[in-house]
């Protein structure tokens, strides 16, 4: 008797076309990432108003192309970006200007996943390759800086070319092809945006000093040959880096608390970032930090056996973070040194494949990612509560109580960006902007007998001697005081505040005050309750 043979799987031809089209989705899953990647960067790009950086390019960009690197030049910028976009809004298509600059952010990102997938990934295992792909695609740190009109993806994808084509000239040093691939990448990069272009350049020298197998005469010209390159290429922009390198070296930013304290924050910030992203709610903080440390866990094994991108890489990124912490405040570091991004999710890929909890792992992070992009979205858990001002709302209240023209406005000019603000208010409304207290004290006298007067601020005062505080204080006497504010502090955001700033950190993000003269009110009417947004 013969015995029947044990069921095998059909043949592919025979296969459901499900079935087919997921085992083609397995072995090619760059095109599905690029797809849901597109839904995610494409849909309602302008649902974010635009904030205090977006404003500048938005007011620069139009301008006639014969001022446009001038203009960018004296705001420290190089100009190939601006150029890019200056061309790129002409495009004929029924959008606003924010929608197009922003498009061409989201394009720079598909261009970038292209060049990490076929660069980078196709050399993993490909368990390895999905996680990577499934992590950037869903990223809520990658989303958020990828829909801003902003240079930050198009620094990205040069920085991934660039970091390539160095790694493979280390390798063969004496490759003309590698070498001019480098320099061109690298000079591109240098004309997007300083900082990324000279620490990887400097990155580059360092390891390839340190690594080439080559005598150190030879090493030693060998490397400065690319820097001739990037510089004769960049011969028309050097005066304006050398001055903004100069103004860099003059920067003081604004600090939190002692140096020590704020490189901790700064750090901290750049982690969360890189791992959970800047749209996290308070379930979000709590799962994040009870993954916290299998995600060190998983960095650390990711580096067994080392890749030999990573020295480049770690010396990169130190000079970044060097660079951009004497140059802003804590919440653009990972903006600054977003190239490292891809790198530090394919570290975490391999460490989470190589641990047996892996798995839960990915499935938490993930998590986190979905509830991260909700977020964004929904307008919900901005840790950089800037990049969601809610100007139109603030503009409608103060056009809707203040109908006479006679109204002022003081707007603080330390510690927010006023002009989107301005902006939907046109010129009904008299601004006086507080950027000295000698000035502010002379307009205050200008107003003491004027009926309404408007205060808009960011409450966490940044002034000198906090003299906007005091403005806001002296404005209130004999005037009844209605406030809005916006965008509320979560419970753990508090509690973070008051451990790194003390007590009596505000539980709002902005406060819009209106105060009225007490006899411009009927008699013994009391002050206006609080609204809050």
């Amino acid at each position: 008797m013969v015995k029947p043979e044990a069921s095998e799987s059909p043949p592919a031809e025979l296969a459901a076309p499900s079935t087919r089209y997921a085992d083609w989705a397995l072995r090619n899953p760059l095109p599905c990432a690029l797809a849901i990647q597109a839904a995610l960067l494409f849909y309602r790009l302008d649902l974010l108003e635009p904030w205090g950086d977006e404003w500048f390019n938005l007011t620069t960009v139009p301008q006639p192309l014969s001022q446009l690197p001038s203009l960018v030049a004296r705001a420290s910028y190089p100009p190939l970006y601006y150029l890019l976009v200056h061309f790129w809004i002409q495009i004929p298509w029924p959008a606003s200007l924010l929608t197009k600059m922003r498009a061409l952010s989201a394009v720079w990102t598909l261009l970038a996943t292209i060049i990490l997938d076929r660069l980078w990934l196709t050399k993993l295992e490909p368990r390895v390759r999905l996680m990577v792909l499934a992590m950037w695609v869903l990223s809520p740190c990658l989303l958020l800086y990828s829909r801003m009109a902003r240079y930050y993806t198009m620094v990205l994808a040069l920085a991934l070319l660039t970091i390539y084509a160095a790694s493979r000239w280390i390798q063969r040093p004496q490759s003309p092809r590698w070498l001019l691939a480098y320099s061109c990448s690298a000079g591109a990069l240098l004309y997007t945006h300083y900082l990324p272009g000279l620490v990887i350049m400097a990155a580059v020298w360092f390891v390839f000093m340190a690594k080439a197998n080559l005598s150190p005469r030879w090493r030693l010209t060998l490397s400065a040959v690319p820097v001739l390159v990037v510089a004769l290429l960049y011969l028309p922009w050097l005066s304006s880096l050398f001055g903004s390198v100069a103004v860099w070296r003059t920067s003081s930013p604004y600090q939190v608390n002692n140096l020590f304290i704020d490189q901790l924050v700064r750090i901290a910030y750049w982690f969360v970032s890189f791992s959970f992203g800047e749209t996290i709610s308070a379930v979000g903080i709590v799962l994040g930090a009870a993954l916290t440390p299998a995600i060190g866990f998983a960095l650390y094994h990711g580096m067994q056996p080392r890749p030999r991108w990573i020295p480049l890489i770690a010396v990169a990124s130190l000079l970044g973070y060097i660079g951009v912490s004497r140059w802003t405040a804590f919440p653009f570091t990972p903006a600054r040194v977003l190239f490292a991004l891809p790198f530090f999710l394919i570290l975490l890929a391999k460490g989470i494949d190589a641990s047996r909890r892996g798995p839960i792992v990915f499935a938490g992070l993930l998590l986190i990612y979905i509830c991260g992009d909700y977020n964004y979205f929904a307008k919900l858990g901005y840790l950089n509560k800037a990049y969601c001002s809610p100007y139109q709302e603030m503009a409608s209240v103060i056009a809707h109580d203040s109908p006479a023209s006679d109204a002022t406005l003081f707007v603080d000019g330390y510690s927010s960006v006023s002009e989107p603000l301005l902006n939907r208010l046109g010129k009904r409304v008299r601004v006086i902007s507080l950027d000295d207290e000698q000035s502010a004290e002379r307009e205050m006298q200008t107003v003491r007998l004027e009926r309404s007067v408007w205060f808009w601020r960011h409450t966490h005062d940044t002034s000198p001697d906090k003299f906007v505080s005091r403005m806001e204080v002296q404005l209130a006497q004999g005037r009844s005081v209605r406030q809005y504010d916006y965008l509320p502090y979560s419970l753990p955001e508090r509690w973070i505040l008051r451990l790194v700033r003390g007590p009596g950190q505000p539980a709002y993000f902005y406060r819009l005050s209106e105060m009225k003269l007490m006899n411009a009110s009927s008699s013994g009417t009391p002050p206006h309750p609080h609204g809050k947004r």
